[in-house]
């Protein structure tokens, strides 16, 4: 049950104006902090899951391990880390299948000697372009096909 606030200012000092914009300021600065801290998260996992597609396709590459390795990375992951709902063998594969796809991407556009230079915010708002202009050539495809 939710317990409702009560004042401490006696009843000749109740809060006035000055006090409610303050409190309106601090809520304000806590919002902005959580979405900060939400787009650093975010960013810190697209990092994550680039370095883990990268890694997966350098060991079958180099390493020439088959498939069948994706699901013994799901079950070890999946050990380690019983709360984290991000490593099934499906996850993983499409992580793969992502890096692939943008790596791909990069290269065509021959922007991956500048990607892997520049800071991490701009190189994961790149990333993120890239995303947003395939959803939306998907999307054009996709009414285009409807309407066909």
């Amino acid at each position: 049950m939710k317990e409702t606030p009560t004042f401490t200012f006696g009843a000749q000092n109740l809060p006035d104006k000055e006090y409610h914009q303050w409190l309106i300021e601090i809520k304000q600065r806590f919002q902005q902090s959580q979405i900060k801290t939400a787009i650093k998260v975010n960013t810190a996992l697209l990092e994550f899951y680039w370095s883990l597609g990268s890694d997966i396709v350098k060991m079958q590459t180099e390493k020439a391990w088959g498939s069948g390795f994706i699901n013994q990375l799901s079950l070890d992951l999946r050990e380690a880390f019983p709360e984290a709902t991000d490593f099934s063998t499906t996850n993983i594969k499409y992580i793969r299948r992502w890096y692939l796809f943008y790596y791909q991407e990069l290269t065509k556009s021959h922007q991956l000697g500048d990607f892997l230079e520049m800071p991490i915010g701009i190189a994961s708002y790149q990333i993120k372009e890239i995303i947003d202009n395939t959803i939306a050539e998907f999307e054009k495809n996709k009414l285009k096909n409807f309407y066909e």
